[in-house]
């Protein structure tokens, strides 16, 4: 079937199909606002080393010695730092304890630090309102900020040398995430309207069938009912000599050798006046 022939039987039948694409509508719209909308907000920072470089000199009788940020002890440190408190993020038992989100929180983020070649972290939050999500963004950065001091705390580094946090990109303001509700949505009309099609088609084929019976059974029942005023129809058989009336069969018996036998009458005297009668021979007939 071509396209305009499909149009057409969907145009034929659209008492099946405008109501199944009504359905269709309704249960995709009926998707879209079961999804709860998501809201999303975003914030950088940006580690920086302390201007005096990543030793301190302190005279210690009886010679010098230099103490060591070992944070700042080697090729790209900042950019190593900002990786270090990304996995620090991630770990589940930090989400958990530090920043309170379980498998059952409603709120979510992620954490991604030494991007495009910088000491960036990048913190990207979404929760059930705006507000629950540009609050989380605050909560990570801080507490990321918390973090770095006490790693530099605990690798007893000095204060002089400690590398510092600054936010760069405040907490963006949350924008509504519907793209995987249009998804959802946009599936569940999609296969709603296969299922129409396949149902106007399916309606269209158990219809037309029905309506052949129909008339195919209207049509044998006129051929089969003579009108009021006609005489009774002698049965035929079908090389159209009349039919035998039903009841047992009629045994003829066979005929005699007598009756099979071709009877002439005996000639008589010839009848002057009477060509071609029989007669008997006579002398006349003699040459």
């Amino acid at each position: 079937m071509d396209f305009w022939g499909a149009v057409r039987t969907l145009r034929r039948r659209w008492y099946i199909a405008l109501p199944a694409a009504v359905t269709a509508v309704a249960v995709a719209a009926g998707v879209f606002l079961s999804i709860p909308t998501r809201y999303q907000s975003s914030g950088v920072m940006v580690f920086t080393s302390p201007s005096a470089g990543g030793s301190f000199s302190e005279n210690i009788s009886p010679e010098d010695a230099v103490r060591v940020n070992p944070l700042l002890s080697f090729d790209g440190s900042l950019t190593t730092t900002a990786q270090i408190i990304s996995q620090i993020l991630a770990d589940p038992k930090t989400r958990k304890e530090s920043l309170g989100l379980d498998k059952e929180s409603t709120e979510n983020f992620t954490a991604a630090g030494g991007g495009m070649g910088g000491p960036f972290l990048f913190v990207t939050a979404d929760g059930s309102t705006p507000e629950a999500a540009e609050r989380l963004v605050t909560t990570v950065m801080e507490f990321a900020t918390k973090e770095l001091d006490e790693q530099q705390t605990a690798l007893k580094a000095p204060a002089s040398t400690f590398i510092t946090s600054q936010v760069i990109v405040n907490p963006t303001e949350a924008e509504a995430q519907i793209g995987g509700k249009v998804r959802y949505a946009g599936a569940a009309f999609v296969l709603l309207m296969l299922l129409t099609t396949a149902a106007t088609f399916g309606g269209d084929s158990v219809l037309n069938h029905l309506r052949r019976r129909r008339e195919a059974r209207e049509g044998a029942s006129e051929d089969a009912a003579p009108p009021a005023d006609a005489p009774p129809a002698t049965p035929s058989s079908p090389n159209g000599a009349p039919r035998r009336p039903p009841g047992p069969p009629v045994r003829r018996p066979q005929p005699t050798a007598s009756e099979q036998t071709v009877k002439i009458a005996a000639p008589g005297p010839r009848t002057t006046g009477t060509p071609g009668a029989p007669a008997w021979p006579t002398s006349e007939d003699k040459p």
